[in-house]
């Protein structure tokens, strides 16, 4: 009876270590820094707009970019970007960006972690895809 009941405290704890287990897996991939976003997400997508002239992943990605940034720059960052979708250039909101807020981003900003959002999260994979073919 006393093994019985040590077996399923055993089993309930394992249970739990495995649940949260899951859950920092699924934060690692929801949560980055900017730069890592920046890297699994927009470089690829750049990647695959260079290559197969395909700017959907690019436009949704630049889209949410904003999104991400300090709240006074917020509107900038969204002014800057959409100019640039506006004119069938994505490519070219990388660079505007960095030219204004990199260094000051960079400086004060760099461990920020940021949101990835949801309807965002397939996207590497699904790129590194389509660049196969």
């Amino acid at each position: 009876m006393k093994l019985k009941l040590l077996l399923s405290m055993v089993m309930v704890f394992v249970s739990f270590g495995f649940v949260l287990n899951a859950e920092k897996k699924t934060k690692s991939v929801t949560e980055m820094n900017l730069h890592d976003f920046m890297e699994e997400y927009t470089k690829p997508a750049t990647k695959l707009y260079d290559k197969k002239d395909n700017a959907d992943y690019l436009n949704k990605i630049l889209a949410k970019v904003p999104d991400m940034a300090p709240e006074d720059q917020k509107a900038e960052w969204k002014e800057m970007i959409d100019s640039k979708l506006a004119v069938g250039k994505p490519d070219e909101t990388c660079k505007s960006c960095h030219t204004k807020f990199k260094k000051e981003y960079k400086k004060n900003y760099r461990k920020k972690l940021i949101q990835v959002p949801e309807e965002l999260l397939p996207f590497p994979k699904e790129i590194k895809e389509l660049l196969k073919k």
